[in-house]
């Protein structure tokens, strides 16, 4: 231990400032799974430890403050081996994307909660706006916690200023519109999920960068359109056009034999993430906590880490785990034996998970992003129109009454004592469809239900304090 960075050892008090992952659990870890990327190299479970205890705390100091762990930015679960790759993972975000947009891979800012196959057909890295976060966050080394916070807020107030207070601004625009994140187009789904994304897309017109950003909307049509074979040939011409405006970026020809390819690569990923559900539902007990569970199941969206084939690699793995945990009757620390279990339903806006087990639940599920994971495409026919078809029927897209069956099949799958729906405060969608959706969802189900609004930046405490009395109330 005497040759880890002195400023890691050092105490407050009886308590280390910064965290250390348990020396005792290493020969373990090691010998498990290698992370295998899309350039064909591979990353050691030991080369893993290694940057966790010694090169990722030197540069990331903020990450390891000991506060982070106590509020729950690490997984407790350190026996998990997806714990400390998926953390390995975000660490290196600018590293890897920095390397591949060096080899000719351009960055692009996409919408969450859809897929990113034809992105990654067509050669290039899909941010959406969490991972262009972590990608964000990676540039700037050396922070404490509290300058790694203040840098943050002020980010987001100077988005608030170039975009406008009255829209959504949990997306990210801000790493964008500063023009110091090299990102070489933005070009989301007009989807129904979110109402800022074309105005958040335009918004770029006027930003600093507006001579450099490529700007691209793939326009999604709207109201019953999955059935209506204009509307199917209509999006995958739009899909067509977006690997047509990647192309001209890379210099490449996007084949259909690409595209079938991600999509093959793509579908394994959503199915490994339904199977992992299945298990994970099916336990005695929770096999993994809350926050081990959402990092796991959103795995199978391939585009947390901006390099499916990694987050591939970690699902594989992680479903071997959780089988013989789920066989095991593992429960692990922290999450307590009659816990209340909770769907969350709404976008961008997610409970801490560690308070939330402390106060007796946990988060057995969400319907934002699931809903794309859930949606095989095709692979026997035409890949712009499969894909095209999948798309338009992702059930969160869906006029209300489709939307809330499908979100009660998942609720009665996870067996949720409670539903809570949470939207941002300027998501001008999901605050319009939230009453009638919870009220759909209770009068098919029985469960009960909670609205809560959230503005991240002001009201975090008051958003779990709510959590954890309904928490107390469905106990």
């Amino acid at each position: 231990m005497n040759d880890i960075p002195r400023h890691i050892r050092t105490s407050v008090g009886d308590k280390p400032e910064y965290y250390q992952y348990p020396e005792g659990i290493r020969e373990e870890f090691i010998q498990t799974d290698d992370i295998e990327f899309r350039d064909g190299s591979r990353v050691t479970a030991a080369e893993v430890w290694d940057y966790l205890t010694r090169v990722g705390p030197v540069k990331y100091p903020n990450v390891f403050d000991n506060q982070n762990v106590t509020s729950g930015r690490f997984s407790r679960d350190v026996t998990f081996p997806l714990t400390l790759k998926h953390n390995y993972l975000l660490l290196t975000m600018n590293d890897r994307v920095t390397k591949a947009r060096a080899q000719g891979h351009p960055v692009v800012f996409v919408q969450g909660g859809q897929s990113v196959d034809p992105y990654y057909a067509a050669g290039a890295i899909a941010l959406r706006p969490a991972s262009t976060g972590a990608y964000a966050r990676g540039q700037r080394e050396g922070f404490t916690r509290n300058e790694a916070q203040l840098e943050g807020r002020s980010r987001r107030q100077k988005a608030y200023n170039a975009i406008s207070f009255e829209i959504c601004n949990s997306a990210g625009y801000e790493h964008i519109q500063e023009s110091d994140l090299a990102v070489d187009m933005v070009a989301p789904y007009t989807a129904l999920r979110c109402s800022d994304v074309s105005y958040g897309t335009e918004a770029h017109r006027h930003g600093k960068r507006k001579d450099e950003v490529k700007l691209l909307l793939v326009d999604y049509p709207l109201d019953h359109q999955k059935d209506k074979e204009w509307a199917i040939r209509y999006f995958a011409d739009n899909l067509r056009r977006l690997t047509s405006n990647i192309d001209a970026l890379t210099g490449r020809t996007t084949t259909e034999d690409d595209l079938a390819r991600e999509i093959k690569l793509h579908n394994e990923g959503r199915r490994l993430a339904v199977e992992i559900a299945d298990l994970w539902w099916s336990a005695a007990h929770p096999p993994t906590n809350g926050k081990d569970r959402r990092d796991l199941f959103q795995l199978g969206g391939m585009e947390v880490h901006g390099d499916p084939v990694a987050s591939l690699s970690l699902l594989r793995e992680a479903r071997r785990t959780i089988e013989k945990r789920v066989a095991e009757g593992h429960r692990p620390q922290g999450v307590q034996e009659n816990t209340a279990r909770l769907f969350v339903c709404g976008s961008c806006v997610f409970p801490n998970d560690y308070r939330t087990e402390e106060a007796g639940g946990i988060i057995v599920g969400n319907d934002n992003h699931w809903s794309d994971i859930t949606t095989l495409v095709d692979e026997s026919g035409e890949p712009y129109y499969e894909l095209a078809k999948t798309v338009l029927s992702y059930p969160y897209e869906q006029p209300l009454p489709e939307r809330a069956r499908w979100t009660v099949e998942q609720i009665r799958k996870s067996r949720t004592d409670g539903v809570l729906f949470l939207y941002k405060w300027g998501c001008n969608t999901q605050s319009a469809v939230a009453r009638l959706l919870v009220d759909e969802i209770k009068a098919r189900s029985g469960v009960p239900t909670i609205i809560i609004e959230d503005d991240t930046a002001l009201q975090t405490e008051q958003l779990q304090n709510r959590v954890n009395a309904f928490v107390e109330m469905v106990s």
